[in-house]
């Protein structure tokens, strides 16, 4: 699984959480632990390998002269802002159960296949980009994590749609800023969740929702297999980039579409 979220990582800009989301949830439950934290685990474990595979890509664009620092920095405050709000309000509460996590990242994956789709076809050159301001810096932060924040995806399914479409950035660069504000909002997510109080016994394997052997072995896979995903990467165009990112969001709509029904 880490080696699959990290590829992806790498290859989509999405830091791995689609992957995340889809298996985290049955490993966690074969493990023992109770249905009702499920989700909150579920969220802490994906977003703890997703920060490590936005690390890995973003060591592997710094090296090529791809990391864009004032739009991840930007886009980067806003966005550990709204996701710690989130988190520490609503998320890891119990509030916050599977029927409302997996309507929420059913709907914001069908807004974002839709959104993919509509622009596959047009491919972004570089000297196009609008200038997107504070206020523009601000809105896709905020929503990116949100995102992150309720469904442990990392806020790339909102960043790179949101840079290509509406700044007409091309999908390499959008991908780029996208894995720098997952690192950010990723880290200060997991600072969190490591201190999070929880409703089931402390044990020495795990810290807050953490998970360690599962989260470390995940990590571990990622590390290996981002870098390869980016430098795959940069050898498809931007459409075939849209079409896969396409194909992995189907997969987790219908697994969510599943557990609901």
């Amino acid at each position: 699984m880490g080696l699959i979220g990290g590829f992806l990582a790498g290859l989509i800009g999405i830091g791995g959480g689609v992957m995340y989301v889809l298996v985290l949830p049955y490993l966690l439950n074969s493990m023992g632990f109770p249905s009702s934290d499920i989700v909150q685990l579920t969220i802490a474990n994906s977003i703890f390998g997703t920060m490590f595979a936005a690390l890995s890509g973003n060591v592997a664009l710094w090296k090529r002269g791809e990391f864009y620092t004032k739009e991840v920095l930007s886009i980067g405050f806003f966005g550990t802002l709204v996701s710690l709000a989130i988190l520490y309000f609503f998320v890891n509460t119990p509030a916050y159960q599977k029927t409302e996590f997996n309507i929420v990242v059913i709907c914001l994956m069908v807004l974002i296949v839709w959104r993919t789709l509509r622009q596959a076809k047009i491919e972004r050159v570089e000297g196009e980009d609008k200038k997107a301001g504070v206020l523009g810096f601000s809105f896709i932060g905020s929503a990116a994590g949100a995102v992150a924040a309720l469904s442990g995806l990392g806020g790339g399914t909102i960043i790179i749609p949101v840079l290509n479409t509406g700044f007409k950035m091309t999908m390499q660069k959008a991908k780029s800023i996208s894995l720098g504000v997952i690192f950010i909002t990723s880290f200060s997510l997991t600072l969190m969740n490591v201190f999070a109080v929880t409703s089931f016994d402390s044990a020495k394997y795990y810290s807050g929702y953490i998970v360690w052997p599962l989260a470390l072995i995940l990590s571990l896979g990622v590390v290996i297999a981002s870098p390869f995903g980016v430098s795959v990467a940069r050898r498809l165009s931007g459409k075939t980039i849209s079409y896969i990112f396409v194909a992995f969001v189907m997969v987790v709509i219908i697994d969510k579409l599943i557990q609901l029904i």
